[in-house]
């Protein structure tokens, strides 16, 4: 009576083993990542620039498992700090896990911190997807990269050390220090495009009080201009209230006179500060990125004493690049 027993509990220990899944997939993940742009960069804004990012990951289970939470940790190899690159010059930026780009995003084989994530199998399904920020920052004041050709250059840098790394738990994550897998190493880039720009200011030409206009009076002021490294510019002034860059003239306040004077580019008064036009000239450059000081040299010539009174003129400096 034992043999038919035990042909009966084989025969139930085949059914039961054909009832289950022939072959179970591979827990595994995946990891990619999208380009980190940081767009338009002027260098002479003396501002940091920020941008993000973001990793995608996909992680798989089998349809049955042990182990329904993933920990998911993204290495960010390389050296630092991070330089984006044009040809021989350079762009600092930084990488981070936090808007407020306070983390660095680091790796644990260079003992920093990477990004870490933890995904838990669906109720429906066999994979679960998540999608994690990343930050960079172009470090302010690098006020002296330069643009090439005199035209807008990108800058960039690809970073293809970014490793992926995971294990699969059951209730304690097992963190990335102690993570063995390993889903080898994806790449991304990060770039931005440095523009020619300009900045101008200036500072007022102030002539001496004066009873009689019998001797010319002299006065200086100052433009003053920043400039993209490499960036060409040149500078005009245009005619005033008189319109014309030939003959400028100054009023009086609330009317009732005008006083003759002329503006140059030199202090022996031979070349006048004025848009091209009449025979003027217009004082030219190529930025450094540093601030440059250009001399405005005034003069009154003796003439006519007016009506006594204050006289100005309002002149527009017009810097083009």
């Amino acid at each position: 009576m034992r043999r038919p027993l035990r042909l009966l509990l084989l025969l139930v220990l085949c059914a039961l083993l054909g009832a289950l899944p022939q072959r179970a997939s591979a827990q595994t993940c995946t990891a990619s990542a999208s380009a980190l742009s940081f767009g338009n960069i002027s260098p002479i804004a003396l501002s940091a620039v920020s941008a993000t990012g973001t990793a995608t990951i996909s992680c798989t289970w089998p349809v049955i498992t042990l182990t329904p939470s993933v920990q998911v940790c993204l290495n960010q190899g390389g050296a630092t700090p991070r330089y984006l690159g044009s040809g021989s010059n350079q762009l600092l930026y930084g990488l981070y896990q936090d808007a407020a780009h306070s983390i660095p995003w680091g790796s644990i084989a260079l003992g920093t911190t990477p990004i870490s994530v933890i995904l838990n199998k669906p109720l429906v399904g066999n994979t679960a997807t998540a999608s994690v920020n990343f930050y960079g920052q172009v470090t302010a004041n690098q006020a002296t990269v330069p643009t090439a050709g005199n035209a807008s250059t990108v800058y960039s840098q690809t970073l293809s050390q970014t490793s992926l790394t995971y294990g699969f738990f059951l209730l304690v994550s097992p963190g990335c220090a102690a993570l063995t897998t390993s889903a080898g190493s994806f790449g991304f880039t990060a770039n931005a495009t440095v523009v020619n720009d300009c900045l101008i200011s200036a500072t007022n030409v102030a002539f001496t009080a004066s009873g009689v206009l019998s001797s010319a009076l002299n006065a200086k002021g100052s433009i003053t201009a920043r400039c993209t490294n490499g960036d060409a510019y040149r500078i005009a002034l245009n005619g005033g209230s008189s319109g014309n860059v030939a003959a400028r003239q100054m009023q009086r306040s609330g009317g009732g006179g005008t006083v003759n004077y002329q503006l140059y580019t030199d202090a022996g008064h031979a070349s006048v500060w004025g848009d091209g036009t009449a025979g003027t000239t217009m004082p030219t450059g190529t930025g450094t990125g540093n601030a440059v000081s250009i001399t405005v040299y005034g003069v009154v010539p003796s003439q006519t004493t007016p009506t006594p009174g204050n006289y100005s003129d309002a002149i527009t400096a017009t810097i083009s690049f």
